[in-house]
């Protein structure tokens, strides 16, 4: 039996962030379609959510919702997150920053679907504001090009974070690379180096063959790539 089982859609988006820390940790899980659960029975649960990603912990047979609470969960069991309060902290602001940008690639969940003038200014002036927000928080920690982790000398769940979603972003839309190098090097290269830790690497080689070049789906997905084209 698996210690978990995940329900999410059938593509990255948020629940890339969780598998890439289960598969760094080590621990067996089953994906499961989000349909299970979304919508008819996500309010029926002990700890009910509006919307996947959703975690159920086999040992504990209780439910998790929201990706930032599923990889503190996920951290604070594993211990991967840092030892002292204020880095813990600061762990914990790094995942909800990675999820506000979520938010905003995708133009606040898609109340609005991307416009040109809108991307542009999103994409050359706000997305890089929000790579320097990581760059600055790593330099600050003694992050290196070829050594060191955003928040010290241990790797933590903000790296897992930042990595789910800088490396999952360049791998879906290839030209956010030149972006990330330009506003935020240390942390383009700390999500390489990520990526080709033993565990993640076998992840995200299986998974990006079966998603390809997938993102978030439907009509955002669309919307973004019209940018992009």
């Amino acid at each position: 039996m698996p210690e978990y089982r995940l329900y999410y859609w059938d593509l990255p988006f948020r629940g890339v962030f969780i598998e890439m820390l289960l598969h760094e940790v080590g621990a067996s899980y089953q994906r499961r379609d989000a349909a299970e659960l979304y919508p008819d029975k996500c309010l029926k649960m002990q700890n009910p959510g509006m919307a996947p990603p959703f975690l159920y912990d086999c040992a504990t047979k209780k439910t998790i919702a929201q990706m930032p609470a599923i990889l503190m969960h996920l951290a604070r069991k594993y211990d991967y997150l840092p030892k002292r309060t204020e880095t813990q902290t600061l762990g914990l602001k790094t995942i909800l920053d990675c999820n506000d940008v979520l938010m905003e690639i995708t133009n606040y969940n898609g109340m609005q679907m991307w416009e040109k003038e809108a991307w542009e200014q999103f994409r050359y002036a706000r997305l890089p504001d929000w790579m320097q927000v990581f760059e600055q928080t790593g330099r600050a920690h003694g992050l290196k090009d070829d050594k060191g982790f955003l928040l010290g000398s241990r790797i933590s769940v903000a790296d897992i974070a930042i990595t789910a979603l800088f490396g999952t972003m360049i791998h879906a839309f290839p030209s956010l690379e030149t972006d990330l190098g330009e506003h935020a090097p240390k942390i383009a290269a700390l999500c390489r180096r990520i990526e080709k830790r033993t565990r993640i690497a076998g992840f995200l080689a299986q998974q990006r063959e079966h998603w390809g070049r997938g993102y978030c789906g439907g009509q955002i997905e669309r919307s973004l790539r019209k940018m992009f084209d």
